[in-house]
């Protein structure tokens, strides 16, 4: 009976000094935490992001178990900053920019101290600053090609998946102009540019969704063609049948002059007896245009008298008082012609007496309205009141333009 009580007795022994030793290791660590005294924590900013933006970053982050927190320190490597917390509300979000920031990855470890000094968890967030490695990296918006039209110049652009929007700088007859336009334009029409004038792009790059800055690329400056040339469409243009203009005869017609038709034989326009030479005739162009030459025929049946053989040509871009009122015959007519805003655009001879291809010797005027003056003809007589003037057609050429705006 002893000796079955003894193996109880033993076998209830062992856990009971299990139990002893594990009470013993306990009261140790609860000594030690006493020792130490109990920890409190501040609250932390929550839900850290960081923002990329040029050699800079923003944080942000939430203030809802910070918000009696007094300061927050943020370290990074090399340095750190100190950021008050005064004001927050646990419904504020919390923001601060880090400038000065070389391009790269960054790690940021975020913590906030309270008023008694104590701290919170420790937060660690990471995001990028971006400077000219990106943007050289970065496919920019580009001018492919250029197309002159008389409308205007029309640019071409390049595909770009990085770019925002582009910037154009460039020179126009009025000074330079500038716009912007979406990183997805192809093609640009600009109304007014100047000969062999700059034109300047940028792209404007957004290098993260939330970025906080755009980035830039370098200036990039390319120039217009320094020469042009269109032909002016002769169906826009209209006699204007002045008081002082030549009259027409033996079935001709002013019309003739710019009609595109280029027959055989006689005259599209004949003037009429009694006016003489010199004679004008005065056209509106129906468009803004600058002249750089023509092409001029005559008549070409084998009888070439009073076929042009010196002859002018004057530009206005607007007739409000304008109107010449001496016979084209005066000799006071230049002067009048001078004194009401005219401008000689073509003094010249017609070595030929059908074609001839004449340059106009005032480049860069603007007109709207044009005068044909002949005051010489081949043949006799070549002036004075006997003398005519046959014309068959006449082709405008234009290194700029535009349609007219009301």
């Amino acid at each position: 009976m002893k000796r079955i009580l003894y193996f109880a007795l033993k076998n209830l022994t062992l856990p009971v000094v299990s139990v002893l030793m594990g009470c013993s290791d306990m009261n140790d660590t609860q000594r030690e935490f006493v020792e130490m005294g109990s920890r409190i924590y501040a609250g932390k900013i929550d839900s850290l992001t960081v923002h990329g933006g040029d050699r800079r970053v923003r944080i942000d982050g939430l203030m809802y178990y910070a918000y009696t927190a007094e300061k927050c320190i943020i370290k990074w490597e090399g340095d750190s900053i100190v950021t008050p917390l005064d004001g927050y509300t646990k419904d504020d979000t919390f923001s601060v920019i880090i400038s000065g920031l070389e391009e790269g990855t960054w790690h940021f470890y975020v913590r906030t101290l309270d008023r008694e000094g104590n701290s919170s968890l420790q937060e660690t967030c990471m995001g990028y600053s971006y400077g000219e490695q990106y943007i050289l990296s970065a496919d920019p918006k580009m001018v492919l090609q250029m197309r002159a039209e008389p409308s205007g110049m029309v640019l071409l652009w390049n595909t770009s998946e990085d770019a925002i929007s582009v910037e154009v700088a460039y020179e126009s007859n009025a000074g330079e102009k500038t716009l912007t336009l979406p990183g997805d334009v192809k093609e640009t029409r600009l109304p007014d540019w100047k000969l062999g004038g700059y034109v300047k792009t940028r792209t404007q790059l957004l290098p993260e969704e939330d970025a906080i800055d755009m980035l830039y690329t370098d200036w990039v400056t390319q120039y217009f063609p320094a020469f042009v040339e269109f032909e002016v469409d002769k169906s826009r243009i209209v006699p204007l049948k002045l008081s002082k203009d030549a009259t027409i005869g033996y079935s001709g017609k002013i019309e003739g002059v710019f009609d595109g038709v280029l027959n055989t034989g006689g005259a599209q326009f004949h003037s009429g007896s009694g006016v003489g030479v010199p004679q004008h005739l005065t056209f509106d162009l129906g468009v803004s245009a600058t002249l750089t030459r023509l092409e001029m025929w005559a008549r070409s049946d084998g009888y070439n008298n009073w076929n042009p053989k010196k002859i002018q040509f004057w530009g206005i871009a607007d007739m409000t008082g304008a109107e010449i009122t001496l016979p084209s015959g005066d000799a006071g007519w230049e002067a009048e012609a001078e004194a009401k805003g005219w401008t000689k655009l073509l003094d010249g001879t017609c070595n030929d007496p059908i074609n001839n291809r004449l340059q106009f010797d005032a480049p860069g005027t603007r007109i709207r309205y044009l005068i044909v003056r002949t005051t010489e003809v081949y043949g006799e007589p070549s002036s004075g009141s006997g003398a005519y003037v046959i014309l068959k057609e006449i082709t405008l050429y234009a290194n700029y333009i535009a349609d007219l705006h009301y």
